[in-house]
């Protein structure tokens, strides 16, 4: 088992690393695709992409990091600066707001060992489920009507809350229909498929690797990147939705909360609160942050299909 931890693995030739791969495909019934290495953000990874079903998965080596974030970021740009400051008024100092918002929303500084992991590349919706024509016409008269509405309109996509959802695909129409789902049900239905949930600690270091600062790459925003709700004109190529050190894509948009082995917290996203409110650019996407913790709970509603979204992992040697 050490030699799937980072401070081992990473020593270890080429050829080794593939055994470990190729022995864990077998291990957990998995198709290996390929042998690649993840670089961003000065961290690398050499690993293997498994196939699943319909899904990929990546083998995430085993750590021990330092996780969390407190105090103030540092040299922060003066496009940052700008647009924090005009989210307060004339009373408030910048260091006292920015600190008390980082206080209250980010975990807290800890050490944490982090056990090998196979994990889910790109999220998984929840509620929403593939159908077909035939379930339609038995389900809802009314479905049925909108369905051929939409297939004679421009649209390219329908959504009906929580009910149905109609995507053009080609000369296709994929049909979507939403079943409610608790907490509890989704966590009973991942651990029947041999599958859980990525705990708090587990989640930082899949997103940050166990970054020292607010953002796997830096304190500040790159301004450089384009990013979804900030897009630049004609591009529509958006930077955070490419695979990180891992080989995932993770906390890319802050409308996406990503649901964790945690009822009080998702991550990755705030539910857009920031970009709905006006805050721009930096405060829109803060919640991205490996270490801001949206407080949420699952105890009181349904898992909500437009907002909730989840990824399998499978730790090694449980």
């Amino acid at each position: 088992m050490e030699n799937l931890y980072n401070e081992a693995y990473s020593l270890l030739p080429m050829e080794e690393k593939k055994e470990i791969l190729e022995n864990l495909a077998k291990k957990y019934n998995m198709e290996l695709l390929r042998f690649e290495t993840f670089s961003k953000y000065s961290k690398s990874t050499f690993t293997a992409i498994f196939k699943y079903r319909e899904s990929e998965f990546v083998f995430v080596p085993g750590d021990t990091v330092t996780l969390g974030y407190e105090g103030l970021p540092k040299n922060l740009s003066d496009e940052t600066l700008k647009s924090l400051k005009y989210c307060l008024d004339e009373t408030e100092d910048l260091d006292t707001v920015l600190g008390e918002y980082i206080r209250d929303n980010f975990s807290k500084l800890r050490k944490a060992t982090i056990k090998p992991m196979l994990v889910e590349r790109d999220l998984q919706t929840v509620a929403w489920r593939k159908s077909n024509l035939e379930e339609l016409k038995d389900f809802n008269s009314d479905l049925l009507k909108d369905y051929n509405e939409f297939k004679s309109s421009n649209y390219n996509r329908l959504t009906l809350d929580e009910t149905a959802r109609f995507t053009k695909v080609g000369n296709d129409i994929e049909i979507e229909l939403y079943d409610d789902i608790s907490y509890e049900e989704l966590c009973e239905n991942l651990k029947d498929e041999g599958f859980s949930l990525a705990n708090l600690d587990e989640w930082e270091y899949l997103c940050g690797g166990g970054c020292r600062t607010l953002f796997p790459w830096g304190d500040d925003l790159d301004y450089n990147m384009n990013l979804l709700y900030f897009s630049k004109e004609g591009n529509d190529k958006y930077d955070l939705e490419e695979p990180n050190f891992f080989g995932l894509s993770i906390a890319y948009d802050p409308y996406k909360m990503e649901i964790i082995d945690n009822k009080s917290f998702s991550k990755g996203g705030d539910g857009g609160c920031n970009i709905c409110g006006g805050y721009g650019d930096f405060l829109g996407y803060l919640p991205c942050s490996p270490y801001f913790n949206q407080v949420i709970d699952y105890e009181e509603e349904d898992l909500n299909g437009d907002f909730n979204f989840y990824r399998r992992i499978i730790k090694i040697g449980e």
